[in-house]
């Protein structure tokens, strides 16, 4: 086998690993669909949810920082979107 020897030792490669983690911490947000579309207007949704063009109402706890790019779906405007 033909591998490279690591650069970092064990405990610093998994210190690595864990800053790639999500936080330890919960923060309370809205789901960011807003009917047709995501809040930031960057993904269309593929299907009708249950608030139909509304902005969806419900709230949760998630590891998610309100500051991060990422669209944050409540799980069932997820399941409406992959199933």
């Amino acid at each position: 086998m033909n591998l490279p020897l690591p650069r970092l030792c064990p405990n610093c490669r998994h210190y690595q690993r864990l800053k790639q983690r999500n936080p330890l911490k919960l923060w309370h947000r809205k789901c960011t669909c807003a009917g047709e579309k995501s809040e930031n207007s960057v993904y269309t949704n593929t299907a009708q949810h249950f608030h139909e063009n509304g902005h969806c109402p419900n709230e949760f706890e998630t590891s998610y920082a309100p500051e991060r790019p990422e669209i944050v779906y409540c799980e069932q405007c997820y399941n409406a979107e992959v199933v």
